[in-house]
């Protein structure tokens, strides 16, 4: 998967991009001013059949949009991220996921081409892992990335709502 920005992204935004980059199988390509035809061009040229955009408002990211050619979005998700400084990397040739969401973890084993754990979303020392569940008292939707270690890796990214063609219109909260 390519990963790239909507035009004149901020600073966070371009970050935010670069530390996705470390915890998913994906390269991240900043986008200068290539049109979105350009960016999927590029994308095939780097062996890469899906992209994904980072889209911010008020200079923060805010959205990430999910294309497999065509220059529609199949889904998206509203997010929200934690903006503390990243740390660590994964190595991505054995990355799982766990999610306590049934229509995101279809969809993002299927895009991400990552299997699913179906162990207890409270192991985290098997392997390298994106979790996403549900936290605290008021159950907002969290994706977090653990290390083979169990080490939690930032960023941490806050679903608040996803649609698309995979989702068959599901929401979060």
């Amino acid at each position: 998967m390519l990963i790239t920005t909507s035009r004149k992204p901020s600073q966070r935004t371009r970050s935010f991009g670069r530390a996705l980059e470390r915890v998913l199988p994906a390269r991240y390509l900043n986008r200068g001013k290539m049109s979105l035809r350009e960016v999927f061009l590029k994308a095939k040229e780097l062996g890469f059949d899906s992209v994904m955009v980072i889209s911010e408002r008020y200079g923060n990211p805010s959205r990430l949009e999910f294309f497999t050619g065509n220059e529609e979005p199949e889904a998206y998700i509203l997010i929200s991220t934690d903006l503390s400084q990243p740390s660590g990397k994964i190595h991505t040739e054995n990355l799982t996921l766990q999610c306590e969401e049934p229509a995101l973890s279809d969809f993002l084993s299927n895009f991400l081409k990552i299997g699913l754990d179906s162990n207890e979303i409270s192991n985290y020392k098997s392997s390298n892992l994106i979790c996403i569940k549900k936290t605290g008292q008021t159950q907002r939707t969290v994706m977090e990335f653990f290390d083979n270690k169990g080490n939690l890796i930032r960023p941490r990214i806050y679903l608040k709502d996803w649609k698309g063609v995979a989702f068959s219109d599901s929401s979060g909260s």
